[in-house]
């Protein structure tokens, strides 16, 4: 899995999920851990998707209370992209 790829896949949890709704968030915990689990089983992921991967999971509440910042609208795609660097942002600052 691409960091482009996965950062896609979190858009559009984040898009889906309902803050508000404890079986939503669980669901978009579930998804998250497993996404995780198949690209450390597989080795389909390079070192800084993982990396990735581990901000976001270490992330997910404050991702999912402002899920609105993040959320993906479709046509947009300038937006979108902005959107998912905000997202990468997060998960994994860097220089």
């Amino acid at each position: 899995m691409s960091k482009n790829n996965f950062l896609s896949y979190l858009q559009q949890l984040l898009t889906m999920v309902d803050p508000l709704n404890p079986y939503s968030v669980g669901l978009v915990k579930t998804s998250l851990a497993a996404i995780i689990a198949l690209a450390k089983g597989s080795g389909m992921a390079d070192g800084i998707t993982m990396r990735l991967m581990m901000g976001a999971e270490a992330r997910l509440q404050y991702l999912i209370q402002h899920a609105d910042e993040f959320t993906g609208r479709p046509g947009e795609y300038e937006e979108n992209m902005h959107k998912r660097k905000r997202l990468e942002q997060v998960c994994y600052p860097h220089c």
